[in-house]
């Protein structure tokens, strides 16, 4: 990727003890974008809000004069290995052709490792357990008292939920994370047209398929991603409203669109607790007398 000249620059006033931010954008040559710090040009495109009396933290790349494909990947890895788990009340919405329907749900996830989630109907009474780790998928059936495992927790899903999603791969989503990001490989990348998100293209090295990658400009978080397989958008993630948890943005609306399959999953965080204390019996599977 060529390197991109960074799109923030401090302009202080000091006759009036305010500091404001800006970005001027000069020209584009080649493709790459060039941006000139001198407050004598007048293509000023946008200011990030009014003037502040008070100083506030200044995002680190703020003060790089350029921003490369590869410093954008460093910070997203950074910022994944800080999550291990994640704990919270969720209302999740699944829709597809036919039905839209949404449950409360409480979720705890472990990396892309393992997940459980436990769902309540209408009047707060219990309908399933879902657990999968290490590979392994359970569902507890409340209004039978009867747990499933193997291929049929697959068939209950797609029942229940009216869609199946990848765990390996699609649960790094609901973490916050990019999936399959260890086998992303930069090919183009380029800011969008009014300079507020940096567009990666990448290109997934161990299978087929082409990625874009939508990243904030001045947060440097993950906003959209698109993979492409055989010409087709074989899903589609937003990450929105993300908050700090502690030192964490943490977005707390997702969605996973499935196209072609005209299917949707999204799930919003009410209350998450990040890297908190998980009990050791949390991802136990039930145990197999009573399995179908």
């Amino acid at each position: 990727m060529k390197e991109q000249k960074n799109l923030f620059n401090k302009i202080t006033k000091p006759s009036q003890g305010k500091q404001c931010w800006g970005a001027i954008v000069v020209c584009q040559i080649k493709g790459c974008f060039i941006f000139v710090r001198s407050s004598i040009f007048l293509f000023v495109f946008f200011f990030l809000g009014a003037c502040q009396t008070s100083i506030e933290k200044i995002p680190s790349h703020f003060s790089r004069d350029t921003i490369s494909s590869s410093y954008i990947f460093n910070r997203l890895k950074t910022r994944a290995s800080k999550i291990y788990n994640v704990k919270s009340f969720a209302r999740t919405t699944f829709i597809d052709k036919e039905i839209k329907q949404s449950f409360r749900q409480t979720l705890v996830l472990q990396g892309n490792r393992s997940i459980r989630v436990d769902t309540y109907g209408i009047f707060g009474q219990a309908i399933g357990v879902f657990i999968r780790t290490g590979g392994k998928m359970q569902f507890l059936d409340s209004s039978k008292d009867r747990v499933y495992s193997g291929p049929d927790v697959k068939k209950i899903l797609r029942k229940l939920l009216g869609t199946q999603i990848d765990f390996y791969e699609h649960l790094r989503i609901f973490v916050g994370h990019i999936p399959r990001f260890e086998f992303l490989q930069v090919e183009k990348s380029r800011l969008n047209s009014d300079n507020t998100q940096y567009i990666l293209q990448a290109k997934d090295l161990k299978s087929s398929g082409d990625i874009l990658l939508y990243i904030d400009a001045i947060t440097l978080l993950p906003i959209e991603m698109t993979r492409i397989e055989g010409g087709h958008k074989k899903y589609f993630v937003k990450w929105q409203e993300y908050k700090k948890i502690g030192s964490i943005d943490w977005p707390h609306l997702i969605t996973l669109e499935f196209p072609v399959m005209d299917e949707i999953i999204r799930v919003r965080y009410k209350d998450p607790i990040l890297n908190g204390n998980i009990s050791p019996n949390t991802f136990n599977l039930m145990p197999t007398t009573s399995t179908k």
